[in-house]
C-alpha cells in the first residue's frame, strides 16, 4: 500500500492502478444483503423507523423552493440562513427518501421509489449548488463553476446515489448527473474556470473540497487518466491540511471541525483504499495522522458536550460511523469503543434527523458501519485521561469529587490567529455533571459581518466574551503575535495546575508589564482556584471575567451558577471583589436570541500590581 502524499506516484501509474482494481462498486448495490442484514440492528432500527414515516409524509409534499430571491438574498443583506435553511432540507429529504428505499421493506421500496426518483432529479437541476455565501461577490447568488464545500457534498453523495441505486435511476437522468459531475466537478477541478481559495489552505475546506471532488470522481468517473489527474494533484494539495494540526495531533478547530474536516479526509481514505483495492492510500505510515485520528475523543465531554474553543459547537456527539472506522483501519480499540458507545447511545435515543448532514452520505455510512447487537449490548464510554496538547497550548482533565460529582475542565494558552480565531487566550470552561458551569458561546450565527473585518464585535470572537482577564479596558487583539506561553503544566493526579503567561496578548496601551494566569484543580476536593498575577506600568483597572450560563445570582460577596445538575459557588478571594454580574445577548449559531451572564471581578482597589483571585467550588 503507497501513501499518496508522502510518496507520489506519476500519473500514467495511477492510472493503471485504477485500471487494473476497476470495477468494484464504491458501496454495495440496492438488493445486497448487507443491508437488510443491518436493517433490525436497534441502532439502526430507532432512526429507521421514524425516518420511513417522515419519508412517506414527505413523498406528497414539494421539496422547499430555492428561488432567485433568495439565492440573491445573501448578496443584499449578508444573512445566510435564509437560504441554507430550504437548501440542506433538501439534501435531507432526499437522503431520507433514499434510505426509505435501501432499507425499507419491498412494500416501502416501491411506495417511496418514486419520491426519490423525482427529489434527486430536482436537486440536480438546482441552477447552483454552491451557498451563496461561497460565491463571494456575485450578486445572484449563483455560479455552477465555483466548487465550495457543498457543491463537492452534493457531488459526493450524486455520486454515491448513482452507484446504489443504478438498477432504478432512469438512464436519462443517470447521464445529466454523470454529465455534470465530469464537466462541473471533475474537468473543473483540473482545469478551474475560477478560483479555488480552498486547494492549499489549512482548514476544514481544503479537506472537505477534495473529498467530495475526489470521492464522486473515484465512484463514478470511467476516464481513469482524468481521475488520476485529479489524485495527482491532490496529492501536492492535501498535505496543506494535515500541517494545520501539529504534531500532537491537536487543531484549534475543536472537534466539531475535527469531525468535518478530518473526518471528510479519513472518509476519502476509505474511498481511495476501497477503490484501489488497497494498493493506494492517504493514511498509510503516517503517524501524526493517526495522532490526529485520537484528538477530538479526548476533548469529547460527557452527556453529549464538547470542549468548544474558537468557534466550536457546544453539544454534539461524534460521529459512530467514523470513529469505527477509525478504530478498525489505525487498530485502535479506544476509538473502536467510543464509536460502539455512541451506536449504543443512537440506539436509546434515536437519531435527530433534522441537523445538518443526515444526508444519504452519512446515513449510508451509518449503517454500513454498525456494530453487531452483541456488542451494542456491552458498549461502554471508555475512560479519558488528561490530556496536555502542546502545540495548541491546551489541557482538558477530568475528575470525580468527594461526593462523586464529575468535574470536567478545559483551559488553553495559545494565540489571536486560529483557525476561527476568537481573541481568547487564556480562557477556559468547566462541565460539572454533564452540565455546562463555565461556558464558551462558540459558534455565533453565521453572517457576513462575522467573516469580515467587523468579526471582534461579535461578542462570541472578542475578548468580552470569554473568560479572560480585561486590562485597562483593552482586549486582546487579533493576530499571532499576540500568544500565550504554557509556565507550568501539572496532570494526571489529584491536583492538575497549569499556569499561562498572558502577557503578549494585550496591546501597548494596556499597559501590561506582566500577566500571569494560573489554575489548580483539586479533583477530589471539587475546586477549582483561578489566580491572575500582575503588574502594569501605573496603577491602573484590571478585571478578571467570567462567562457563565444566564442563570447567576449573587450571594453576598459571592455568585451562584445555577446549572440543571448542580449550583456553583464563586468565591472571591481577599483582596478581590466581585463587581458586577451583567447579562449579554447574542445571536446562537442556528439564529436564536441567547443569553449568557459575565461575572466581573477586580482588585479591591486599583494599584500596579497584585492578584485577583476566585475559588468554584460546589454550594
Amino acid at each position: 500500500m503507497r501513501n499518496l502524499l508522502t510518496a507520489p506516484l506519476p500519473e500514467n501509474e495511477i492510472a493503471a492502478i485504477l485500471a487494473a482494481t476497476a470495477g468494484r462498486p464504491s458501496l454495495p448495490l440496492l438488493g445486497d444483503p448487507v443491508w437488510s442484514a443491518v436493517r433490525d440492528n436497534p441502532a439502526i432500527t430507532a432512526w429507521l423507523l421514524p425516518l420511513i414515516a417522515r419519508a412517506d409524509a414527505e413523498a406528497s409534499e414539494p421539496l422547499p423552493i430555492l428561488t432567485d430571491e433568495l439565492y440573491a438574498d445573501f448578496a443584499k443583506t449578508g444573512d445566510r440562513l435564509p437560504f441554507e435553511r430550504p437548501y440542506f432540507e433538501r439534501r435531507r429529504r432526499l437522503g431520507r427518501a433514499a434510505m426509505a428505499v435501501l432499507l425499507g421493506d419491498d412494500a416501502t421500496r416501491t411506495r417511496l421509489l418514486p419520491s426519490f426518483i423525482k427529489k434527486l432529479g430536482e436537486i440536480m437541476d438546482e441552477e447552483s449548488w454552491t451557498l451563496p455565501a461561497h460565491v463571494w461577490n456575485e450578486p445572484t447568488g449563483k455560479n455552477p463553476w465555483m466548487i465550495d464545500l457543498f457543491a463537492a457534498e452534493t457531488a459526493n453523495n450524486f455520486a454515491d446515489l448513482l452507484v446504489v441505486f443504478a438498477a432504478v435511476i432512469p438512464a436519462d437522468l443517470t447521464q445529466r448527473i454523470k454529465t455534470r459531475l465530469h464537466v462541473q466537478i471533475f474537468e473543473n477541478y483540473v482545469n478551474p474556470r475560477t478560483t479555488f481559495h480552498w486547494l492549499t489552505i489549512t482548514n476544514n475546506w481544503n479537506a472537505v473540497c477534495h473529498q467530495g471532488v475526489l470521492g464522486a470522481a473515484l465512484a463514478v468517473e470511467e476516464d481513469h487518466a482524468l481521475v488520476a489527474r485529479m489524485l495527482s494533484v491532490a496529492a501536492t494539495r492535501l498535505p496543506a491540511f494535515l500541517t494545520g494540526y501539529g504534531a500532537d495531533g491537536s487543531t484549534s478547530e475543536g472537534p466539531g471541525y475535527w469531525s468535518y474536516g478530518f473526518g471528510w479526509f479519513a472518509e476519502l481514505n476509505a474511498q481511495l483504499e476501497h477503490r484501489t483495492r488497497g494498493q493506494l492510500s492517504l493514511f498509510e505510515g503516517d503517524e501524526k495522522v493517526a495522532a490526529i485520528a485520537r484528538f477530538a475523543p479526548q476533548v469529547t465531554l460527557a452527556e453529549g458536550h464538547f470542549v468548544n474553543f474558537s468557534d466550536g459547537g457546544r453539544t454534539g456527539r461524534l460521529s459512530s460511523s467514523l470513529l469505527t472506522y477509525l478504530g478498525q483501519r489505525l487498530a485502535d480499540t479506544t476509538l473502536t469503543a467510543q464509536g460502539t458507545a455512541i451506536y449504543r447511545h443512537q440506539a436509546d435515543t434515536g437519531l435527530d434527523l433534522d441537523i445538518l448532514r443526515t444526508d444519504f452520505f452519512y446515513l449510508s455510512r451509518l449503517a454500513l458501519r454498525v456494530a453487531s447487537t452483541d456488542v451494542l449490548a456491552t458498549a461502554r464510554e471508555p475512560v479519558h485521561p488528561d490530556v496536555f496538547f502542546d502545540d495548541y497550548g491546551a489541557i482538558v482533565t477530568r475528575g470525580t469529587d468527594a461526593g462523586g460529582h464529575l468535574w470536567e475542565f478545559a483551559a488553553k494558552g495559545g494565540h489571536n490567529a486560529e483557525h476561527h480565531n476568537h481573541n481568547d487566550c487564556g480562557s477556559f470552561l468547566l462541565n460539572v455533571d454533564g452540565a455546562p458551569a463555565i461556558i464558551e458561546i462558540g459558534a455565533p450565527e453565521y453572517v457576513r459581518a462575522f467573516f469580515s473585518d467587523k468579526r471582534y464585535d461579535f461578542l462570541a470572537a472578542r475578548s468580552l466574551g470569554h473568560s479572560v482577564p480585561f486590562v485597562n479596558g483593552c482586549e486582546q487583539p487579533e493576530g499571532a503575535a499576540f500568544a500565550a506561553t504554557i509556565l507550568k503544566t501539572e496532570i494526571g493526579g489529584d491536583r492538575v495546575e497549569f499556569s499561562v503567561d498572558l502577557t503578549k496578548c494585550y496591546p501597548p496601551e494596556a499597559r501590561c508589564v506582566s500577566l500571569i494566569r494560573s489554575w489548580v484543580f483539586q479533583k477530589s476536593a471539587g475546586r477549582i482556584t483561578i489566580s491572575d498575577t500582575y503588574e502594569l506600568a501605573a496603577p491602573g483597572v484590571i478585571e478578571s471575567l467570567l462567562i457563565c450560563p444566564p442563570a447567576v445570582t449573587r450571594d453576598g460577596a459571592d455568585a451562584l451558577i445555577t446549572t440543571p445538575k448542580a449550583v456553583l459557588r464563586i468565591t472571591p478571594a481577599t483582596g478581590s471583589t466581585l463587581t458586577a454580574v451583567e447579562t449579554c445577548d447574542y445571536r446562537g449559531h442556528h439564529g436564536t436570541d441567547e443569553k449568557v451572564s459575565r461575572i466581573r471581578f477586580a482588585p479591591n482597589a486599583p494599584s500596579r500590581s497584585g492578584v485577583i483571585a476566585y475559588e468554584v467550588s460546589l454550594r
